[in-house]
């Protein structure tokens, strides 16, 4: 007697958790799935809207936009300035224990031991930042009109200070609708409402940027 196959919960493209089990494409890479079959889009009032947004005179210049990923950004930013600190350091360790002859106190062979040790932590941060910006950059962003289903937020302490991370639930005019996630970007930053539509430009679960249309 044949047995109903076990829910997918996850994409088997890229892993992301599927916010619905209703739908023929993955939310977050786009890849197909053999889930319920294919979304009636015909019938969803929702996609229809946003397949609309197509035809916006500023559609096809949000296509073309490429934002940058201001996550990315600002991890191999710290890290380059954490190299820059320890090659800094390097230098001015060498530098000292060349012109003083041992002066600091150690015996000369300390400083540069130091010296050399520090390079080469300043080099492998280096290296980190660059891995991770490919890393980072190998997942395409997908650009697709959309519409802002839910929108919530969860704010954390970091250092003392809190930071708010907030999550939309998009819904695309495939028909397919996933939860995607984007950190506060400051007190200037005006989060979209419920019911927003725009061009959501996003890279795996992370919402990279969105332009209202």
């Amino acid at each position: 007697m044949p047995t109903d196959a076990p829910a997918r919960t996850h994409c088997p493209n890229c892993g992301a958790k599927l916010h619905r089990q209703d739908l023929s494409l993955c939310a977050y890479c786009a890849t197909p799935l053999s889930l319920g079959g294919a979304v009636d889009t015909a019938g969803d009032e929702t996609a229809q809207r946003v397949a609309r947004l197509r035809e916006h005179p500023a559609f096809a210049s949000a296509m073309a936009w490429t934002p940058p990923d201001p996550e990315v950004t600002e991890r191999a930013h710290r890290l380059r300035s954490r190299a820059g600190i320890l090659l800094f350091a390097a230098v001015g360790i060498f530098t000292a224990s060349s012109v003083g002859r041992g002066g600091l106190g150690f015996p000369a062979r300390i400083p540069v031991v130091l010296s050399a040790l520090a390079a080469a932590v300043g080099v492998l941060l280096l290296g980190l930042a660059a891995a991770m910006r490919k890393r980072a950059i190998a997942l395409p962003i997908l650009r697709r009109p959309s519409l802002v289903v839910v929108r919530r937020s969860e704010t954390a302490e970091r250092g003392g200070v809190g930071a708010t991370v907030y999550f939309f639930t998009l819904h695309f005019d495939d028909g397919s609708e996933g939860e995607f996630r984007r950190p506060g970007q400051g007190t200037m930053y005006e989060p979209m409402p419920n019911g927003t539509t725009g061009v959501a430009y996003t890279r795996g679960e992370r919402l990279i940027d969105f332009r209202k249309l």
